[in-house]
């Protein structure tokens, strides 16, 4: 399946600046297709989207995006 997802990256821990930027979105597009069940993946922090295609069910996307600190509070 293939989704939009609006995303809001809170927890940054790959870098020191805070600042949502490019490379953390890049940084955080490799974790994220390494995890089963998902094909493929291109996060966005400064437009504030996901583009995912994934084999899990929804509610397992929402978990894994939570605990990645990418969901929207």
């Amino acid at each position: 399946m293939r989704e939009a997802v609006s995303v809001s990256y809170v927890k940054c821990g790959f870098c020191t600046a805070k600042n949502r930027c490019a490379a953390c979105g890049a940084e955080l597009t490799a974790e994220l297709v390494k995890k089963p069940g998902i094909t493929s993946a291109a996060v966005d922090l400064l437009q504030h989207s996901l583009q995912v295609d994934y084999s899990i069910d929804r509610e397992e996307l929402e978990d894994l995006l939570d605990g990645m600190g990418l969901l929207e509070e």
